[in-house]
């Protein structure tokens, strides 16, 4: 099958590297893993981070016109260059679908989407009408993939009774298995970070943008603050447009103990992950967090705010445990039971691993959604 893929937050060759972009070269490699080409549809990105109505309007015109363009394009293709299903991944009020429904109607293929949300709180609200496109798209959609629990409820009054649906827990390629008995390793990590062997070593891995992400990283410093009686040091794993806003906010940490280590290829990142002994996120309003699946994947236990989708990857006391509500006391008590705990630690440790392996494999997961993807379309 030939699959056209678009992703209007963020395409997968953008150049900003985030959990979106990685979920979506993630779901671009399921589908080449079982037998499909794949096709990048369109770079336009239809985001509007401010909620500005002009500029959605703006966005849906400039839309429109390349709608008509890839759809004239297509339509004078050659069988084998037209697409025979259009993929859309992730797409919700501040990130709307503008032109997959259009462009998947006049060619006559199915229109399949993943990662939807529709957040009826935002009606009558400043992404208004990024929220009514993404209403119109989701009843255009023949095919919904979901991986957050969370937006199942609120998208099935707008689907097409014979919509296909698929809820899949997040995924990742086991590209860096755990390793944890070469810990030799951690001698080296130590000299060239700058971290003290013989203490915990705390872990987070994180984009530093306003928003969320600041307030997650300003919490943590919050929580950290609160426990500098026992020993621990804190890796920062992450850069961005917030950095100095954030190393500001653990300014109130003893800055011996922190090491910002800015943003990390995959394979520095995985040595990090293995040598750590917790990571620890507070998660605020986060969809699920593909770096907690990773941590687990290196068999690391989990402090993290609660979120529905966080919940689908973290076993609460078995593989980290989940802290609410959001707020730095609650975050550094779950902190110093597992610093003060090594046994437990490691049992988390190992329970982490054995649940990456039985629920978050990619192999699993492709074969699940090349059997919903035969199902929307024989």
């Amino acid at each position: 099958m030939h699959i056209g893929f678009y992703a209007p937050l963020k395409a997968p060759d953008h150049p900003a590297p985030s959990g979106d972009r990685a979920l979506a070269q993630l779901m671009w490699r399921v589908f080449e893993h079982t037998g499909h080409r794949v096709s990048l549809m369109s770079r336009f990105r239809s985001l509007d981070i401010q909620g500005d109505p002009k500029q959605q309007r703006q966005l849906a015109k400039n839309a429109g016109i390349e709608s008509r363009r890839l759809s004239g394009k297509l339509l004078t293709a050659t069988a084998g260059e037209r697409p025979d299903l259009w993929f859309s991944y992730h797409l919700y009020h501040k990130a709307p679908d503008w032109i997959g429904p259009s462009v998947a109607t006049r060619l006559g293929i199915p229109y399949v989407v993943a990662e939807a949300s529709y957040a009826p709180s935002q009606e009558n609200g400043p992404w208004d009408i990024g929220l009514r496109q993404t209403a119109k798209a989701l009843s255009h959609a023949r095919g919904v993939l979901s991986l957050n629990p969370r937006d199942l409820k609120c998208i099935q009054g707008l689907l097409n009774p014979d919509a296909h649906q698929l809820l899949l827990k997040p995924f990742l390629v086991d590209a860096f298995p755990a390793d944890r008995s070469h810990r030799e390793r951690r001698a080296k990590l130590a000299k060239h970070y700058g971290l003290a062997v013989d203490q915990p070593w705390l872990i987070a891995v994180a984009m530093m943008r306003l928003g969320d992400k600041s307030r997650s990283y300003s919490m943590l410093a919050q929580s950290l603050s609160l426990i500098e009686d026992l020993p621990w040091q804190i890796i920062l794993v992450g850069d961005g447009p917030a950095r100095t806003e954030i190393e500001k906010a653990f300014a109130s940490v003893a800055q011996q103990r922190v090491c910002f280590c800015g943003q990390l290829d995959p394979v520095a990142t995985a040595d990090l992950l293995t040598a750590a002994d917790l990571f620890t996120w507070p998660a605020i309003n986060e969809a699920f967090g593909m770096a907690i699946l990773e941590a687990h994947r290196h068999g690391l236990p989990v402090v993290a705010g609660y979120t529905d989708g966080v919940a689908s990857l973290v076993n609460d006391g078995q593989t980290g445990l989940l802290t609410r509500p959001p707020e730095p006391v609650v975050c550094a008590s779950a902190i110093r039971k597992l610093l003060e705990d090594p046994d437990l630690r490691r049992r988390m440790a190992l329970s982490a691993r054995d649940k990456f392996l039985e629920q978050h494999d990619f192999d699993a997961a492709a074969s699940r959604i090349q059997q919903f993807l035969l199902q929307v379309r024989p």
